[in-house]
């Protein structure tokens, strides 16, 4: 059924969320648009946290899923209430993110920018001397700061409530109704407001998720703070002379352990699953001062010791940072949200990772993976801004939708697989770009270009000046040994 919205509320003001926003205002068919995020700054998982403690309250509940959860609403609103840890902790509402002080952009400007902006050229000192005068990178302040300025030069940042989360969304009588609250000083403040349509654009990397290994929660109860997630490394140094164990075989996982190999005793663990992301293989894993082991099976709480899948263990270990990903939660969303839990990580009851297949008047921008962040997003965005103006092509039915998720569980399962759109990238942007059409004669809306076969070239590409910088450390470090050696000989 068409969809004909004069209302939409976009929650999230983070990459997702800013090109939704200018998605929608450049259609030109809608008479209210706004932008809820729960930060008090623009740049949603790019704004930098450090000043909020890192912890995860209770590692039991986050492995068994039951964190996250609805926070109660007064009975009456508007309405004024205390503050409370259950409602304004950032550990309780997991609302701090996972920037470190040193991350930066793994993916080339020509495919994180946007179509009508681009990134600009600058280079922190610290990605020049890491990778070179011609870097791909971008530092995490520059890319935030990207993101509030295409927010600010249209103007858009007046459609923003900031300090704002979303507590409910619920459909009645036709109307999209939210429940709001703004964190005050000393205070929460609580009110409605409706909306004919809503977008989905508050990212999943909000959960970690971590494996349940046996022994996992008594360990974790017995050495307290030796348990992580990648969400929550902030700064190498405190690794300083520490045993550490990276688990995980993805971005994150190598990213961290490459920052605590200059600080944390050598070798440092990388323990695998099974193989690498393939865009890596395993040459962040082969610095001589890493060693490679199978995944966990077993913590032991009395001795601390650690066991391996091959069979080995290690003993006096001070950390486990586990580099595992992240989990879908949308707690303002009961529906799905109670569906997420029996959806083995993934967005349940959505066609083409957008589009919700029992309502559309709620859609979702930014809720996948596997490459061509941000660009896909922009994809995404231009379709849903048509598809509630009424001017994109119609959804296939129902039976068909369900059909399309049907085959791809049964495919992939769940987890970062589902969410992926790689490696049939093209498929992917052209059915969205189909979908849209062409803008409205007379409108601004945005037009989005056929995709260019050069675009996977230059994403297949990117990751070698990655692939040379651990090269390089790699060298330097071989050859420092030998040095060491001769110099005791």
């Amino acid at each position: 059924m068409p969809i004909k919205a004069n209302s939409v509320a976009v929650i999230g003001a983070g990459p997702a969320g800013v090109i939704a926003t200018d998605a929608l205002v450049k259609e030109q068919a809608f008479e209210k648009i706004r932008v809820f995020d729960r930060r008090p700054i623009i740049g949603g998982a790019w704004v930098y946290t450090p000043h909020l403690p890192a912890k995860i309250p209770s590692l039991r509940d986050l492995v068994e899923g039951n964190i996250d959860a609805p926070v109660p609403i007064p009975s009456q609103l508007p309405a004024e209430t205390p503050k409370s840890e259950a409602v304004n902790s950032h550990q309780i509402r997991y609302s701090d993110t996972p920037q470190h002080e040193n991350l930066h952009s793994d993916i080339i400007p020509s495919i994180m920018s946007y179509t009508q902006y681009p990134f600009p050229d600058t280079l922190s000192e610290r990605i020049r001397e890491k990778y070179g005068p011609g870097a791909p990178f971008r530092d995490r302040e520059l890319v935030r700061e990207w993101i509030e300025d295409i927010f600010v030069r249209n103007g858009n940042d007046k459609l923003i409530e900031l300090n704002t989360t979303v507590e409910r969304a619920e459909k009645r009588d036709g109307k999209w109704v939210l429940t709001l609250r703004k964190d005050g000083p000393g205070k929460n403040h609580w009110w409605q407001e409706k909306f004919d349509a809503l977008v989905v654009a508050s990212g999943h990397y909000n959960i970690p998720w971590i494996p349940q290994i046996p022994g996992l929660f008594e360990y974790d109860a017995r050495f307290e703070g030796r348990v992580l997630h990648s969400k929550h490394f902030r700064d190498a140094t405190k690794f300083k002379g520490k045993r550490v164990i990276v688990v995980g075989g993805s971005v994150s996982a190598a990213e961290i352990i490459h920052e605590i190999l200059p600080y944390a005793q050598h070798p440092v663990i990388g323990s695998l699953r099974g193989d690498p992301i393939p865009a890596f293989g395993f040459v962040p894993w082969t610095h001589p001062h890493i060693v490679i082991k199978k995944q966990i099976t077993k913590f032991d709480p009395d001795t601390g010791r650690i066991f391996f899948a091959d069979g080995s263990h290690i003993d006096h270990v001070d950390h486990v940072i586990f580099g595992t990903g992240y989990t879908f939660s949308l707690p303002y969303l009961p529906s799905v949200q109670e569906k997420i839990k029996r959806s083995n990580r993934r967005l349940p009851g959505v066609y083409q990772h957008t589009w919700n297949i029992d309502d559309p008047s709620l859609v979702f921008v930014g809720m996948l993976g596997g490459g061509f962040t941000f660009r896909v997003y922009e994809w995404q965005a231009v379709a849903i801004a048509r598809h509630l103006s009424g001017r994109a092509k119609d959804l296939p039915p129902v039976k068909e939708q369900k059909e399309w998720e049907r085959k791809r569980v049964e495919a992939l399962g769940g987890g970062k697989s589902y969410y992926s759109i790689a490696p049939n990238y093209e498929n992917f942007f052209e059915f969205l770009r189909d979908f849209a059409g062409d803008p409205v004669l007379g409108t601004t809306g945005l037009a989005l270009p056929p995709f260019d076969k050069k675009w996977q070239e230059e994403w297949e590409e990117m990751i070698a000046p990655k692939i040379k910088a651990w090269k390089r450390a790699r060298q330097r470090a071989e050859e420092g040994d030998k040095g060491r050696t001769r110099a005791k000989l």
